[in-house]
């Protein structure tokens, strides 16, 4: 029931994006008439008594202003006096950079058209009002952007979610597919305020979204059909041959609770990541590429073709750690050991495995990361890994002392291979 909740959730969502996103869209086109339309006006021969087609520059003092940042429903305005002291009230989309600045006193011109204040300008720069129609369209392209791709791919993954309700690994894919439609809408938004904060052109949303979008959309395939071939926590194999024939098993509780990785005391045996430690990985990483991209885009050093390219690699790698992460794991049954990480699964058939060894990791203080890690080592003096076996989730020394024994057992016998017997565990 909470699950079917949540996807109500996501598909009203979806569907209100793609709603919001279409009146966007629909609007663009007027937005660029009147913003052709103010570019085209002439210049007035003298002040207009009503309001006119015509542009007039209007010498204006300050009486006061007020951004009111913090205060919800409140847009940032100002009060202007014309020279006979005739007040004038403004509102503006946003604070600066000459609304902020502003102070009694302070004389500033006002563009009026068709009977509206829609710039105030300043010795220190313009800045449009919440009547300007320069930064209409791009507001609407950048919202139309933003929330059809949101709605378009959130409603697909709801609708998948319905028509596969049950199925564990078509609704893990799905739950991919709509988290992707969120990362291409706040993508979308980012950009839209960089090229308002940046005074970039109009076209300059779809030069820097574009390819951000087609990455994001190749990420968001392949990590469907990852979670469509993968096993599913708490649920059954995938589909195919291989999987019928290695089942999967079920995942491991952790260690502090007082019980081995598998629900018994054998073979086979599976380590991933516990959910509390997902998440606080999860934050982390999520923290650190938000003052990473707000440093990147805040600054006005980086080249453009430098921000949309790191914008371009880190989003995209970031989801895609996010997403992967709770497939990653070590597999250990009595044909070897597969340890799957974030792009492929190596597998290690136990005659290669020499020796089993927990070893300490230099230089941690038990935070995040672990104090010990497993490693196997193989013919030839390599070593590998074990994903995930270590000491924030397990038993790390009973747990090496069973796949020790295993090791011995398999490497010992050959044709048919039955699994470590209990006795194993001590």
């Amino acid at each position: 029931m909470e699950k079917a909740g949540r996807v109500v959730v996501w598909l009203a969502t979806a569907l209100l994006g793609l709603l919001v996103g279409v009146a966007s869209a629909l609007e663009v086109d007027g937005a660029l008439e009147r913003d052709r339309e103010y570019r085209a006006s002439p210049v007035c021969a003298s002040a207009p008594v009503t309001a006119s087609e015509c542009v007039w520059e209007q010498s204006f003092s300050v009486r006061d202003s007020d951004t009111n940042t913090g205060e919800r429903g409140k847009e940032p305005a100002a009060t202007l006096l014309l020279p006979d002291g005739t007040p004038w009230d403004v509102a503006f989309r946003n604070t600066g950079p000459v609304l902020s600045q502003m102070r009694p006193g302070d004389a500033v011109v006002g563009v009026v058209w068709r009977g509206d204040i829609v710039e105030v300008r300043d010795a220190g720069g313009r800045q449009q009002t919440a009547y300007g129609p320069s930064e209409w369209p791009a507001d609407r392209l950048g919202g139309a952007l933003a929330f059809i791709s949101f709605g378009l791919i959130a409603l697909a993954g709801s609708v998948w979610s319905i028509v596969k309700s049950g199925d564990r690994r078509h609704e893990r894919a799905a739950a991919m597919v709509r988290w992707h439609g969120v990362a291409l809408g706040a993508t979308a938004l980012l950009t839209l305020w960089a090229q308002a904060n940046n005074d970039w052109p109009l076209w300059a949303i779809g030069a820097i979204w574009g390819p951000i979008a087609l990455v994001l959309l190749a990420t968001m395939v392949v990590s469907a059909i990852a979670a469509l071939r993968s096993t599913v926590e708490g649920g059954g194999p995938a589909a195919g041959p291989s999987a019928r024939r290695d089942p999967a098993p079920p995942p491991p509780p952790p260690a502090g609770e007082g019980q081995v990785a598998p629900a018994r005391r054998g073979l086979p045996r599976e380590y991933r990541m516990s959910r509390r430690r997902r998440i606080e990985l999860t934050a982390v990483l999520a923290a650190k590429t938000a003052v990473l991209m707000l440093a990147l885009w805040l600054e006005d050093t980086p080249p453009l073709w430098l921000q949309v390219g790191l914008s371009a690699l880190v989003l995209p790698l970031v989801i895609t750690c996010i997403v992967r992460t709770p497939q990653c794991a070590t597999v250990v049954d009595s044909t070897g050991i597969r340890i799957r990480g974030m792009i492929r699964t190596q597998r290690v058939a136990w005659e290669d495995v020499q020796e089993i060894r927990a070893e300490p990791l230099r230089g941690s203080d038990g935070g995040l990361a672990p104090r010990t890690l497993v490693y196997i080592y193989l013919t030839g003096g390599r070593r590998k890994i074990l994903r995930h076996l270590d000491d924030k989730d397990y038993d790390v020394d009973r747990e090496v002392a069973v796949l020790d024994v295993a090791r011995a057992v398999r490497r010992r016998r050959s044709g048919a291979v039955p699994d470590a017997p209990d006795a194993a565990v001590a």
